[in-house]
C-alpha cells in the first residue's frame, strides 16, 4: 500500500514522505496511530506543506536537544552498582540504565538506542560514552559508576574483620605450601616403617619366652 507520512517514524520514514509499505503494517499500525494516510491524490496534495511543517518541528526539537546537550557537558551522570571489595561490578553498566538515568537528569524520555557503549563496564570508575538525541544532536556524557549503599557497608565490615585476624588465624585459613609440606613429613616421621614394627613384635615375643623360661626354672627349684 502506498501512504503518505504525517509524522515521523524512524527509522522508516519522515513526515511528508510517500512510500510503498506492507498491507498490514499500514492497517494494523499506521492508519490506527494516524501516523500515515492512504496516498491518495487529494492527500498528496498535503506532501509538501506536511514537509516544511515536519522540518520546522525538527529544527526546533533539535535545538531543545542541544541546550540540553550542552547542560549535560558539565555534569555526570553518576549510576550506583553492586560491587565486590575491589570495585568490581556484579554484571556490567547497560545503556539501558544510562538512558534510564539520564531521562531522570533531563526530564525527557532518552532512547537507549542513542547509547552506544564501546566496551563493557565492569568496574567503578568514570567513562565517556557517546550518546544521539535526536538526528543531529549527540554529546559525548561522563558516566561516574559508585557503588552503591549496600556495597559499601559489605565491603567495609569485610575489611574490618580483615583486619582483625591474627597471623596465626590466617596461616590457619591459609596454610602456605611449606606448611602443608612440614606437617606430612611429621606425619611419616611418627609412623613406624614395616620393617620396624615387625622386628618390635619379635623383641616382645623374645621377651615374653624369657620371662617364662625364669618362671618354670625358679618353680622348679
Amino acid at each position: 500500500m502506498k501512504v503518505l507520512f504525517l509524522q515521523d517514524v524512524r527509522p522508516t520514514a519522515r513526515a511528508g514522505d510517500v512510500k510503498e509499505v506492507k498491507n498490514g503494517f499500514a492497517r494494523n499500525f499506521l492508519l490506527p496511530q494516524k501516523l500515515a494516510v492512504q496516498a491518495t491524490e487529494h492527500e498528496l496534495r498535503r506532501a509538501s506543506a506536511l514537509r516544511a511543517q515536519a522540518e520546522d518541528r525538527r529544527l526546533a526539537e533539535a535545538k531543545e536537544w542541544q541546550e540540553v546537550a550542552d547542560t549535560l557537558k558539565d555534569q555526570k551522570v553518576r549510576i550506583e552498582v553492586r560491587t565486590g571489595p575491589t570495585g568490581r561490578l556484579y554484571g556490567s553498566v547497560t545503556n539501558t540504565m544510562i538512558a534510564a538515568k539520564l531521562s531522570e537528569m533531563t526530564e525527557r524520555e532518552i532512547d537507549r538506542r542513542g547509547i552506544q557503549i564501546p566496551a563493557p563496564i565492569r568496574t567503578v570508575g568514570d567513562f565517556k560514552i557517546p550518546a544521539r538525541f535526536v538526528e543531529g544532536v549527540s554529546a559525548t556524557v561522563v558516566v561516574e559508576v559508585v557503588a552503591d549503599e549496600a556495597s559499601i557497608e559489605l565491603n567495609k565490615q569485610m575489611e574490618e574483620a580483615q583486619a582483625q585476624m591474627t597471623e596465626e588465624d590466617t596461616n590457619v585459613l591459609d596454610p602456605s605450601f611449606e606448611d602443608v609440606l612440614a606437617a606430612a613429613e611429621a606425619k611419616i616421621d611418627e609412623t613406624p616403617s614395616e620393617g620396624e614394627s615387625e622386628d618390635s613384635d619379635d623383641a616382645s615375643e623374645e621377651s615374653t619366652e624369657e620371662a617364662s623360661d625364669d618362671s618354670e626354672e625358679k618353680s622348679e627349684e
